[in-house]
């Protein structure tokens, strides 16, 4: 505490000099109030978990709810309705997955709406900080989520309210803007991560001709390199280097009127009588009543075109909803501060007077005050990052973590758990089981094999600098060849997860920045996860890659497996792309998980003849092996893919859930592992383990969760001496994980040489 004094003694004098000088500045302020907070809560426990405010006040729910609510979703309702009423507009709901998010979301929307009636003050015409009045104000709230959320959100508004009292709109697809000058009919606009940030980048990324008419200018430029002596690099796009020289100056061309700005944005400016929705996507030319983000951990990173999307949306309200834990990915958090416009934590400041703004694209001088670049701040890095990365949990480090949980969550986040709320959820007992196989000899000869080759290599990997991308390819590998070596022989993952020699597989996806899942190389060198890119390109038609901005294609057709899908009939019910269309299904073998999972199905079946499993996976190929075995033992099953459509999606949804005799829902950990309610399934299966727990746990909670009347078991399927107990062990390792648990990928640069021999080690005799 001494030390604390000391410290805040010393910013007081800082103050008081600079005043002599100038009036106070309002981030000067600020700061005041933060060290008013500092000493009244500094001796206070920082554990986050422990973080929320105490809400004992709740609201009655609306009329045309016909779902009744619990107490702590009464207690949402009053305290959601105050938020939006304070300086903040919104916030974050971060209750345990399985809690009731999306009924308590809506339950706030038709509580604002019948408050709105009652004292006829409409919230179209009120104005939150930082957004621009230039846009045309529409009633409805945007959702918006990943695509399979979609039909979830459509049919949980249809089944919880009066019938015909909302009208909703599914945004998606390659023609959804032909109900672009219908949105203000809408109380409800349901779209997806995807389809936001596919509309944000075609007005943010110069078009073809344009890049056409830039030629010229290329050309010159490339004739100045020349005469300097510059060596031209032979696989160079002149588009994308004429992009890259403007960002490095400052400048980016404008989308629509082919002017360059200095400020570092893009220039709308056009005539007055100009359509603004030409202007800017559609979704990003009105402005909503309320934006909800829904799982908004998928726009965790700031940086992504994702996040950007999201963040230049316009609403009088916003919120985001997630059951991913915040403890342990605090420098994530910023994305949601960001989000929210959360003052003065998400803006830019300038030191020398009160200018202030969310965003910092100008290169040399502040379009707004003039004063130069480097005189301005974002007060999120120099109050919350900075200090806790440079000085962990002590002195400023711990002043940081006192105003992350008093100054921020305290003011922004509601996060109740299933074990707090027990007496209230009354949920079912969840029975998790480890299930622990051998291989047999022919699978453990070749997974011995393979683990001695990641060996061999690895001080080369680490010699060469290249350990964080070839190691993360060959843990994939080992993965799958514990799953089945079929995944490692004949599947397109084989293309992306092993491309050693040139050490180019990149650690995370392109799109949702998360370990990727089930590789995908594209013809510009970028990976992505395969349902993100089937999502992308599947609803969106011709798309661009997020990263570099060429035409996004599959490369991994120039692998050439060992089976040939060309050469026989592809096998009914299985994509023409699918692993069983390349194995000889003559020779067809079966693996060590393949059969522990049909003797645990029989299990189920024998306990509750009505029973239904979910099985999920990290490898759809693996997917497709378990749908062509569980089918030729006459079990029947469904899979959700991330190439389905909506329509597609739904289906197998509701297939599974209306008919008795299809047992199994099978499904990666990506395409369904958030957002779905499948109450109607008791067992979950849980094919192959994952680094970060946090992922297991949403896969879990798809069938434990409100509306779950049985018990449900979880059966986590493991092999014995192979990467799999490693990856169990490492989970326990927090000096080496924890942040994992959090989602950060961060955490891969915290793995030393030996911690990568101890998830590798082959302990076989």
């Amino acid at each position: 505490m001494n030390r604390l004094l000391v410290r805040l003694q010393v910013r007081k004098k800082e103050r008081e000099r600079k005043k002599k000088k100038r009036p106070a500045l309002m981030w000067e302020t600020w700061e005041e109030e933060n060290s008013m907070c500092l000493l009244e809560n500094y001796s206070d426990d920082l554990d986050l978990d422990n973080q929320n405010v105490l809400v004992s006040e709740t609201a009655e729910p609306p009329s045309n709810l016909t779902l009744p609510l619990l107490r702590y979703q009464r207690e949402w309702l009053a305290w959601s309705l105050k938020q939006e009423e304070s300086a903040t507009r919104g916030g974050i709901l971060a209750d345990e997955m399985g809690m009731g998010k999306t009924v308590q979301a809506i339950a706030l929307v038709l509580a604002k709406r019948q408050l709105q009636k009652t004292t006829s003050d409409s919230s179209i015409l009120s104005s939150s900080p930082g957004t621009s009045q230039k846009f045309p104000a529409v009633k409805g709230t945007l959702v918006v989520c990943p695509v399979v959320g979609v039909m979830q959100w459509f049919s949980e508004i249809d089944h919880c309210t009066t019938k015909g009292s909302n009208k909703i709109l599914v945004y998606h697809g390659t023609d959804r803007e032909k109900h672009m000058h219908k949105l203000a009919e809408y109380d409800f606009v349901i779209t997806t991560y995807s389809t936001i940030e596919d509309d944000y980048s075609k007005y943010t990324i110069p078009s073809k001709q344009q890049s056409k008419n830039l030629k010229p200018l290329v050309e010159m430029l490339d004739q100045k390199t020349v005469l300097k002596g510059g060596k031209g690099k032979t696989d160079s796009d002149p588009e994308t280097d004429i992009r890259k020289r403007g960002r490095r100056k400052g400048m980016r061309h404008s989308t629509m009127t082919g002017k360059w700005s200095n400020n570092g944005s893009i220039d709308n400016s056009a005539s007055s009588d100009e359509d603004v929705s030409r202007r800017k996507s559609v979704l990003h030319s009105v402005k909503w009543d309320r934006i909800i983000l829904d799982e908004a951990h998928y726009v965790k990173d700031a940086r992504c075109n994702t996040a950007r999307a999201a963040f230049a949306l316009e609403s009088s309200y916003k919120w985001a909803l997630t059951g991913i834990s915040l403890q342990n990915h605090m420098g994530e958090l910023y994305s949601f501060v960001r989000f929210l416009q959360v003052i003065p934590y998400a803006y830019y400041f300038c030191k020398d007077c009160d200018c202030r703004g969310l965003d910092y694209s100008f290169s040399t001088e502040c379009p707004q005050c003039h004063h130069n670049r480097a005189r301005h701040f974002l007060w999120w890095k120099k109050c919350i990052a900075r200090p806790l990365r440079k000085i962990k949990y002590n002195g400023a480090g711990r002043d940081a973590m006192v105003l992350l949980k008093h100054k921020i969550l305290k003011n922004l986040l509601l996060k109740r758990t299933k074990k707090e709320r027990a007496a209230e959820l009354a949920l079912p007992p969840k029975i998790i089981t480890l299930r622990k196989d051998s291989l047999d000899d022919n699978e453990k000869d070749y997974y011995i094999s393979l683990c001695e080759e990641a060996m061999s290599k690895m001080d080369r990997y680490d010699r060469a600098g290249t350990q964080r991308n070839n190691l993360l390819a060959m843990f994939t590998r080992l993965q799958q060849a514990v799953d089945h070596p079929y995944l490692v022989e004949y599947s397109d993952t084989y293309y992306a997860s092993w491309n050693t020699d040139a050490g180019s597989v990149e650690q995370s996806c392109c799109l949702c920045h998360d370990e990727v899942e089930s590789p995908v190389v594209t013809s510009c060198g970028h990976v992505f996860c395969k349902t993100c890119f089937l999502d992308k390109t599947g609803s969106m038609g011709e798309v661009s890659c997020p990263s570099c901005s060429k035409p996004l294609t599959d490369d991994s057709s120039t692998y050439n497996g060992k089976g040939d899908s060309n050469s026989k009939p592809t096998v009914k019910g299985f994509r023409s792309s699918s692993i069983v269309n390349k194995i000889q299904l003559d020779d067809f073998r079966t693996s060590t998980k393949i059969e522990a999972l049909r003797e645990e199905i029989r299990f189920m079946v024998e306990r509750d003849g009505s029973a239904k499993g979910i099985v999920f996976s990290q490898f759809a190929s693996f997917l497709d092996l378990i749908q062509y075995s569980l089918q030729k033992s006459g079990i029947k099953c469904v899979q959700l893919v991330g190439s389905m459509s909506i329509a597609a999606r739904d289906a197998a949804i509701t297939r599974f859930i209306e008919d008795p005799d299809c047992r199994i829902f099978l499904m990666s950990f990506k395409a369904g592992g958030v957002a779905l309610n499948l109450t109607v399934a008791s067992h979950v299966f849980l094919m192959d383990s994952c680094l970060n727990p946090a992922i297991e746990q949403q896969a879990q909670d798809r069938a434990h969760r409100i509306g779950q009347h049985k018990p449900v078991r979880i059966v986590r399927f493991v092999i014995e001496d192979t990467i799999d107990e490693r990856i169990l062990q490492s989970q326990e390792k927090k000096k080496h994980f924890q942040r994992m648990v959090g989602g950060s990928f961060e955490a891969w640069e915290k793995l030393s040489l030996e911690d990568w021999v101890f998830l590798f080690e082959c302990e076989f005799v």
